[in-house]
């Protein structure tokens, strides 16, 4: 069950987050369709956010020698109207490709030079093994993205035509975003295997279509309500604590979202930075910050994957 938020959000600022142009005079209908903003099930606490960032930098990156990594570098940033329109778009796909398309899929890669990204791919569900599979259209066909396996084969051939895969450059075709993923593998994962051996390593992050919709217009709403002028999504690594009640998630690597102005990552309504929440970059500060989901913006709590199996 979605949560309800405590403060609403009134007609004229929902009219602006969708239509610039229109304006308001029926402050009584203004007043029944202020309780239409909810917030999001997935979003989590500001103090969260900030220990699955810390635990990134403690269980993974310190790990691979990666240890000065600034959070201006961490941050994977999209652009708001691009993340609404590529919805917009995987939505008419799977209509007039007649496509049983589930969600979108958060990618893991690196580029050349070592930096971790993400990319977006839609995903169907994949009965046989029981997971979200990505897929991108090539040349009128149906290519799947198995981001279960550890590396990915180029195709002979191939170019991006249908505007399927997301990366924060633009769209991008399927041997390029097989490339950003096994330089992921082997940058981040086969270092990492060397000292921390596991059942599976997370390679992508899964949300329902419905899921990226509600959160993208949750931000729209918030920013147009407490006057913060994002214009984008931030998106950072985490890892969730070593905890036997997180069953698959335990330890595992995830992705966060949050609203981002100008480059700048916003955590709440406030308007408080990410970096507010840490000491050097990198450790919590102490906080009894965590039932703030009423003002929070971060974003989490998606499938993960692998493991195909129960996830």
């Amino acid at each position: 069950m979605k949560k309800k938020m405590m403060s609403l959000l009134s007609l004229g600022l929902m009219c602006i987050a969708f239509f610039p142009s229109c304006n308001v005079h029926d402050h009584d209908t203004e007043e029944q369709l202020s309780s239409l903003l909810e917030i999001p099930e997935k979003i989590i606490s500001n103090s969260k956010a900030a220990t699955l960032f810390t635990k990134d930098q403690q269980t993974r990156l310190t790990q691979i020698g990666k240890t000065t990594i600034s959070l201006d570098e961490k941050a994977i940033h999209f652009d708001i109207i691009v993340l609404q329109k590529y919805v917009e778009h995987i939505e008419a796909i799977a209509v007039t490709k007649n496509l049983p398309i589930t969600g979108v899929s958060f990618v893991f890669g690196a580029t050349q030079h070592g930096k971790r990204t993400v990319f977006l791919m839609p995903s169907t569900r994949n009965v046989t093994l029981d997971y979200q599979e990505s897929f991108t259209i090539e040349n009128d066909e149906f290519v799947t993205f198995k981001h279960i396996e550890d590396y990915i084969s180029l195709k002979n051939h191939s170019a991006n035509d249908q505007n399927l895969v997301l990366s924060t450059d633009g769209f991008i075709s399927f041997n390029e975003a097989a490339t950003l993923f096994n330089q992921y593998q082997s940058q981040y994962i086969e270092p990492y295997k060397i000292k921390v051996t596991k059942e599976y390593y997370t390679k992508a992050v899964w949300y329902s279509l419905e899921e990226i919709k509600q959160y993208l217009t949750y931000v729209r709403q918030q920013s147009n309500k407490h006057k913060l002028a994002i214009t984008g999504i931030s998106v950072f690594f985490g890892v969730y604590d070593a905890n036997p009640e997180l069953e698959l998630k335990s330890n595992a690597q995830t992705v966060f979202l949050t609203g981002n102005t100008q480059h700048a990552s916003i955590i709440n309504c406030k308007g408080k930075l990410l970096k507010e929440y840490l000491q050097n970059d990198f450790i919590p500060k102490n906080s009894n910050s965590n039932g703030d989901t009423d003002e929070s913006l971060a974003f989490n709590m998606g499938h993960l994957s692998p493991p195909p199996k129960n996830n």
